[in-house]
C-alpha cells in the first residue's frame, strides 16, 4: 500500500507521519482491497484540515476534517472512511444476498438550452479515470465520495454515463450518445 503526504500551507510533521502510517497500516489488514492512501493536510489560521483519500481497487472513498490538532482531525477522517469501508462492504454483501432486479432508464426528452450570453468562470477541471461499473456501483462509489453526481463507465452500453441525487430524492442517470 502506498502513503502519501502532502501539505498545503502547512508542514506534514513526523508527529503525524508517525501517527498515521501504522493506522493506516491496520486499515489495509481490514481492506485488502487498499492500494494507495493520500493525506492532505491543510492549514488555516491556527486550524488544521486533514483530508484522507483511499484508493481501493477503483472505489475511491474520502474524508475530512478540521481540528486545532492535526492528530485529532486525522483521527477523525480514518474514522469517517472505516465507517463508509463498512458501509460499502455491508451494501456490498447485502446485494450478493438480493436477487438483481431489472431496471431500465426512462428516455430522456431533448430540451433546448437557452442562449443567454454570460461570462462562465471554469474554476477547476478535473480529470478522471473512467472505470466500467453498473448504475448501481457508481450510486454507492457516488455516496461513498459524498457527492451529488457521479462520472462513469456504462458496464452494459459502454457508454459514458452520469448518475445524479435527484431533489425530490432518488436518482437520475444521464446516458452519452
Amino acid at each position: 500500500m502506498r502513503i502519501d503526504f502532502h501539505g498545503h500551507n502547512a508542514e506534514v510533521t513526523q508527529r503525524l507521519r508517525d501517527h498515521a502510517e501504522p493506522r493506516l497500516q491496520a486499515l489495509a489488514r481490514h481492506f485488502q482491497q487498499v492500494q494507495s492512501v493520500k493525506i492532505v493536510v491543510k492549514g488555516q489560521r491556527s486550524w488544521r484540515t486533514v483530508e484522507i483519500t483511499v484508493d481501493a481497487d477503483g472505489l475511491l472513498v474520502r474524508a475530512q476534517e478540521r481540528s486545532d490538532d492535526e492528530l485529532e482531525a486525522f483521527d477523525r477522517a480514518l474514522d469517517a472512511i472505516e465507517r463508509q469501508l463498512a458501509r460499502f462492504r455491508e451494501r456490498v454483501r447485502d446485494s450478493h444476498r438480493r436477487p438483481k432486479e431489472v431496471s431500465s432508464a426512462p428516455e430522456a426528452s431533448p430540451t433546448v438550452a437557452s442562449s443567454e450570453e454570460a461570462t462562465v468562470r471554469i474554476l477547476r477541471t478535473k480529470t478522471v479515470a473512467l472505470k466500467p461499473m453498473t448504475a448501481e456501483e457508481a450510486i454507492m462509489q457516488m455516496d461513498l465520495l459524498g457527492h451529488d453526481f457521479f462520472l462513469y463507465l456504462d458496464a452494459e452500453t459502454d457508454k459514458v454515463a452520469v448518475v445524479y441525487r435527484r431533489e425530490e430524492g432518488g436518482y437520475g442517470v444521464l446516458l452519452g450518445e
